[in-house]
């Protein structure tokens, strides 16, 4: 029944003539100092502003919140941490730290916050231990569950982001794996926390801090008390290193819009280009729930005729009740481009038959599944198991695809940009050189040349950028123009005559095959019943007066053969009338 539902409603679609009419221009006039940086949108995955933003970088500190996502998906928060001699004294002089010393216990939990909080480097080696055994194992593991989120031109070399070669990311990336991370509740708990208190450690005695030794947040725009302070900001992680230059993460929420703003390569001007980002999403775009607005495939409810019966009698429609787009604040829901789509990811609700996804112009701003009405769905992310978004949507990680089709490794087709070369040579405007000169900007590789515009290694290339939707559906006139419409409804459609009155005879004849059928099985099934009750009643009357089956049939084969009269029915009585008002 899905598959004969889904053709028809393709078949209605292609029949539709629609007219689109221009969009709004996507908002611009946004500038930051740092040589990368991105705002995207979190419950969607749509890119607001972006500068080299598929570019390498080195992440120093962010690092942690890859490290911090694991750790928590793999452990549980009582489990008892033992810091080793490597995991304290393997880390750079005059690095971040929380005063924890070898032989040091403390549960995952306590390590969780000295990692996010105090963005101590021990934890995050100690952690690293405790989860994978070595870091270098630990590493293998962040890149794995990179790539899972989406991430294409990001490497992990150490779970703590201190300067190495070959540990690089992207604003992109940064901003898949912070949406990833928003979305676990405990990650959030503890990266918002303002201050904490660590317990048992030996360089902080019990008689000198009986309620365990302090550590506070070193990101400043949820502090209120700080010049930085944010209205709406809520988690995030600072980084800086001598080649990292400074870096930033900011999750900020207001209304119904959460952002995420990445900075890389900063120059003292990190948070000023945070604040600035996050002023130009919040200020610019609006989000829209999808099933508030859309119409064109909820209306074959209507419109659909079969048989005399409209689609409303047998299958309806719906819309995923969470999904939504972002779009710019000066144009309506019906400037989004709807792009229909058979393929469905592993996570799509059981009652899913499509998925519908939204453009605009080239810039992917949501998407939904359409529901069978009535049919028992998933538990509702609507996401990618293996957390890979496609064609812009939402992935189980909180990735998302970008203005590509998914490919075949998980990872998400994206606009080519320069980047890392296949050898490692560094490309340009990609990051600060290993002595601290920036040459074009280039990230640094082992052999310490630069290469001009090479892409990403093989195993995080980028594809070329792309639509991976199908079915391409432009919306009806908005308010004002010609065709008609409001500006936030989209245009609906009726199924052609010929197909609606083929489809009437077959399913007519279905279903008055159908119930002659059933009239003739449930007739013959009565007969029978009573046709066995009678004679269980007849066996037990003769049982009752003495005798048995056998003795009354005999009896009976005796009766009718001495029996030579035919039987002669009696004529009927005629029966006078009686006129009720009839003269006496």
């Amino acid at each position: 029944m899905k598959r004969l539902f889904a053709l028809c409603l393709a078949f209605a679609l292609c029949a539709v003539p629609m007219t689109a009419w221009a969009a709004p221009a996507w908002p611009s006039g946004v500038t930051i100092q740092a040589d990368g940086g991105i705002v995207m949108e979190a419950g969607t995955g749509t890119v607001l502003y972006g500068k080299n933003m598929d570019h390498p970088y080195y992440p120093a500190s962010i690092t942690k919140i890859l490290t911090a996502l694991i750790v928590i998906e793999s452990c549980d928060l009582n489990e008892i941490v033992t810091f080793s001699h490597d995991a304290v004294y393997n880390v750079e002089e005059d690095s971040s730290s929380a005063g924890i010393d070898e032989g040091d216990q403390l549960t995952v939990r306590d390590c969780l916050y000295a990692l996010l909080l105090a963005s101590a480097n021990e934890s995050a080696n100690a952690l690293a231990e405790h989860v994978s055994g070595t870091r270098e194992a630990f590493a293998d593991l962040m890149n794995q569950r990179a790539a899972s989120l989406g991430c294409t031109g990001s490497h992990f070399a150490n779970p703590s982001g201190l300067n190495d070669e070959n540990h690089y990311t992207t604003a992109h990336d940064m901003a898949r794996i912070a949406q990833a991370a928003i979305q676990n509740p405990t990650f959030v708990e503890i990266c918002s926390s303002r201050t904490y208190r660590l317990p048992n450690m030996k360089r902080a005695p019990v008689e000198k801090y009986p309620d365990g030794f302090p550590i506070a947040n070193h990101h400043k725009m949820w502090n209120r008390n700080d010049a930085a302070y944010y209205n709406g900001a809520f988690c995030g992680k600072t980084g800086y290193t001598s080649l990292a230059g400074n870096t930033l993460v900011t999750c900020a929420k207001r209304g119904d819009m959460t952002l995420i703003a990445v900075v890389l390569n900063g120059h003292l001007t990190h948070y000023t280009d945070t604040k600035a980002m996050l002023d130009f999403g919040f200020g610019n775009f609006q989000s829209l729930k999808i099933s508030e607005f859309e119409t064109t495939y909820t209306s074959l409810d209507n419109d659909m005729t079969i048989a005399g019966m409209t689609a409303k009698d047998t299958i309806s429609l719906d819309l995923d009740e969470d999904s939504r787009i972002v779009i710019p604040k000066s144009a309506g829901f019906s400037d989004a481009v709807p792009h229909l789509s058979y393929t469905l990811d592993r996570n799509a609700p059981s009652n899913a038959i499509a998925q519908v996804n939204y453009t605009y112009g080239d810039q992917p701003v949501g998407r939904s599944y359409l529901l069978l009405e009535g049919v028992g769905g998933a538990d509702g992310s609507g996401q990618a198991a293996d957390g890979t978004g496609t064609d812009g949507g939402q992935a189980a990680g909180g990735s998302n695809g970008n203005s590509g089709s998914q490919s075949t490794d998980g990872s998400n087709g994206n606009g080519s940009n320069s980047g890392l070369a296949a050898d490692g040579s560094n490309a340009n405007n990609a990051g600060p050189a290993p002595d601290g000169s920036n040459a074009n900007n280039a990230i640094p590789s082992p052999d310490g040349s630069n290469a001009n515009s090479a892409s990403p290694a093989s195993d995080g290339s980028n594809a070329d950028s792309g639509s991976g939707a199908s079915g391409l559906i432009p919306p009806g006139g908005g308010g004002g123009k010609p065709g008609g419409g409001s500006p936030n409804t989209a245009t609906s459609f009726k199924i052609p005559s010929n197909l609606a009155a083929v489809l009437g005879i077959a399913a007519s004849f279905a279903v008055i095959t159908a119930i002659i059928v059933a009239v003739k099985l449930y007739v013959r099934r009565r007969q029978e019943a009573m046709a066995l009750q009678r004679r269980q009643r007849r066996i037990q009357r003769l049982e009752d007066i003495g005798y048995s089956t056998a003795e009354f049939e005999r009896i009976m084969e005796q009766y009718r053969s001495s029996t030579t009269s035919s039987y002669t029915p009696p004529g009927k009585r005629s029966r006078r009338k009686r006129f009720p008002f009839r003269r006496s």
